[in-house]
């Protein structure tokens, strides 16, 4: 049995006696004279000895779940075969190094269109005493249930190839960074610093020698680190550049100078897909008479905003904003009363600029500032309890906690009806997404079927954590600190609170647009009623005055349908995902797999599927039931991962490209341990 292998090419460079993955592109970049940190491999023969037998997996269930766990736990407490422990300690002495990298160097990774960039595990800055645990947690990592899924979506079993670890010196550098250059497509190689900074000769020098490798073995990609004033190589593997990217059809409407990303900003978190041309109008609309300190505009189909040439209202004091939210309200539900069931346009539009501007130019900013108010309140007096700020903000009795009580109580058959009912007569005129052409739930009260919630985790002890907080302050700041808190707390609520106002407010101009759009049907103008949501507003508005008689409207609601799925297949720029079959974000943990459901506002989700989308509204998680969770978008602090957790339902967010990369009835492993979506199959 062989326990190790040299860091040099043989006659055999690959295979259990030979040298694999990064070890042996180690020994590679070292055969070519260029620098590398000494070190050696463990061969495939101790995984073999530590794990001799793996069955051939064939999919991913609760049985293979518990079998890989089986795994592991031998793997970790299998004595090490005879010997191996005496020659590594040997080896470790004569590298002589005060700490080492132990990195995964299995076969079937980095190879071209098999890189699994993060999948295995590696550890860096391991003292000579570590490296035992090391090494047996960087083979465990080879039936982790991500690896394995991995293997799986690549047609590889899981272990069947050599696995071998990499021991070198660890080199904690003044710099490091990695380098990439595919000559067919870039001009010049691509150098980058996670860490520290290179001058422009050591720049010369790396870009020169990845040239020379990319020259003879194609688009190469290299890790590095500058130690002691030197440029060393510790990796090389195959790159895979990004596809040619084309400038966004969506900018064609701005001018060079506000194509700057800084400009004008995508609104993904709030409306991540395109608008229907009804929602590009109401938003256009509302920019065109409120001043809410942003201008918006629709590029391409979707929502951006900017803050320049934006003007204000006068500020609102945070103390003022709940006794300024009752007074709005009543004032907005005054004139939604006088309205009739199906109202003319223009009133709706009436109602609706006259609650726009007061919740988005005046009340959100004091809210904000309620919220500033109190995280500068604890950087100036108690730093240490800035990280709990969402305990702080959390229980507060809201409209977000009335919607997760009446969900919970939908799900009990003998409160079922009863709890319906009070939640479309309190919440009825909420649709799953801010889109007018978008049925509310008082439309499609099939949209509230959900079912049971696990067990919730326990509440946030906000109580506990303010009166530690008040404990280490002076007295002369304690009732300032109570004021402050509560200030932000009564802002969480309004903040649910004007989600809702503003919702009764645009239901309003919905129930006037399916009044035209009926009326319209009967004339024979359009097809269906709900094709007057794919009629520009501008043009709807002046049929509803008699003023565009001769418009073609079912023309111009052809045009509207077409522009939207266009649009839906052209998304502005965003980050891509950095594998083609693992995708990385922030986990909430459990794990699960399910086939893919990409979301549809409005649309229940089967319970066992994978739920993929760009982001989902506080407004509707409650009644989202499915198996996993997966988002483009947010983190580990936002709605999605907060209720996940809550729910125990396992979630990845932050998973940037999973909505590009994954299809309906895609199955997929979701580890929210792990922080990481693998497709396995189509």
């Amino acid at each position: 049995m062989s326990f190790f292998a040299d860091l040099r090419l043989g006659e055999q460079d690959r295979g259990r006696s030979g040298l694999a993955g990064k070890a042996r592109s180690l020994a590679r970049l070292a055969a070519r004279n260029l620098p590398t940190p000494p070190g050696f491999a463990v061969t495939g023969d101790v995984f073999a000895a530590l794990c001799p037998e793996v069955s051939p997996i064939a999919r991913l269930d609760e049985g293979t779940f518990a079998l890989l766990d089986q795994l592991r736990e031998r793997l970790m407490n299998t004595p090490w075969p005879p010997g191996f422990v005496d020659e590594l300690i040997t080896r470790l002495a004569a590298v002589g190094a005060p700490s080492f990298a132990v990195r995964s160097s299995f076969a079937s990774e980095d190879s071209a269109g098999q890189l699994a960039a993060g999948v295995y595990e590696s550890y860096r800055d391991v003292p000579p005493t570590g490296v035992e645990d090391a090494v047996r947690k960087v083979f465990a990592s080879a039936l982790a249930p991500g690896a394995v899924a991995y293997a799986l979506a690549h047609g590889v079993q899981p272990a069947a190839e050599p696995l071998f670890v990499l021991i070198h010196q660890f080199l904690p550098g003044q710099a490091e960074g990695s380098a990439a250059f595919a000559p067919a497509v870039m001009r010049e190689p691509l150098v980058t610093t996670r860490r520290g900074s290179l001058d422009d000769a050591e720049r010369a020098e790396l870009a020169n020698g990845l040239a020379a490798l990319a020259s003879d073995d194609g688009a190469t990609e290299i890790e590095w680190v500058k130690h002691k004033g030197k440029l060393v190589y510790l990796q090389a593997r195959p790159y895979q550049p990004p596809a040619p990217s084309k400038p966004w059809s969506g900018y064609a409407d701005l001018s060079e100078a506000e194509r700057d990303p800084s400009v004008w900003h995508w609104d993904a978190s709030h409306n991540p897909l395109p608008l229907s041309a009804a929602q590009a109008g109401v938003v256009a609309f509302a920019d065109q008479h409120c001043h809410i300190g942003i201008r918006q505009r629709v590029l391409g189909g979707y929502l951006f905003y900017t803050r320049q040439g934006a003007w204000s209202p006068p500020a609102l004091p945070p103390e003022m904003a709940e006794e300024f939210f009752s007074s709005l309200g009543n004032a907005v539900e005054t004139r939604l009363a006088h309205l009739p069931p199906v109202p003319a346009l223009e009133d709706a539009l009436s109602v609706f600029l006259f609650a726009y501007e007061p919740i988005f130019g005046m009340l959100q900013p004091a809210l904000r500032k309620a919220h500033d108010s109190l995280r500068a309140f604890l950087e100036e007096h108690f730093p240490a309890a800035l990280e709990q700020l969402p305990i702080l903000r959390a229980g507060v009795v809201s409209m977000a906690s009335q919607r997760a009580e009446l969900a919970q109580a939908m799900a009990v058959s003998a409160n079922a009806d009863e709890a319906r009912t009070h939640y479309l007569a309190t919440f009825g005129d909420e649709a799953p997404i801010w889109d007018v052409s978008v049925a509310t739930y008082m439309e499609q009260p099939e949209a509230l079927a959900v079912r049971a919630s696990a067990d919730l985790a326990p509440a946030l002890d906000w109580q506990k954590a303010s009166a530690e907080v008040e404990a280490a302050l002076e007295l002369t700041l304690r009732e300032s600190w109570r004021q402050t808190l509560q200030a932000s707390r009564t802002a969480v609520a309004l903040g649910e609170a004007d989600d809702w106002l503003y919702a009764r407010a645009q239901a309003a101009v919905r129930r006037a647009l399916l009044g035209l759009g009926r009326r319209l049907v009967e004339q024979g103008r359009l097809k269906g009623f709900d094709d007057v949501f794919d009629v520009p507003l501008s043009v709807v508005r002046a049929v509803a005055t008699g003023a565009a008689a001769e418009s073609d409207l079912l023309a111009l609601a052809a045009q509207g349908r077409k522009a939207r799925l266009a649009a839906k297949d052209d998304p502005p720029p965003s980050a891509p995902a950095t594998d083609a079959g693992a995708i990385r974000g922030a986990g909430t943990g459990g794990r699960a797999i399910g086939r893919v459901r990409r979301h549809r506002p409005g649309e229940r989700t089967d319970a066992d599927a994978v739920l993929v989308a760009a982001t989902l509204l506080p407004t509707e998680l409650p009644l989202i039931e499915a198996r996993a969770i997966v988002t483009d978008t947010g983190g580990l602090l936002d709605h999605v991962a907060a209720q996940a957790r809550e729910r125990r339902i396992p979630a990845v967010v932050g998973a940037h490209g999973a909505l590009a990369l994954l299809r309906d009835g895609d199955l997929v492993l979701v580890d929210g341990d792990a922080g990481l979506v693998v497709r396995l199959g189509s």
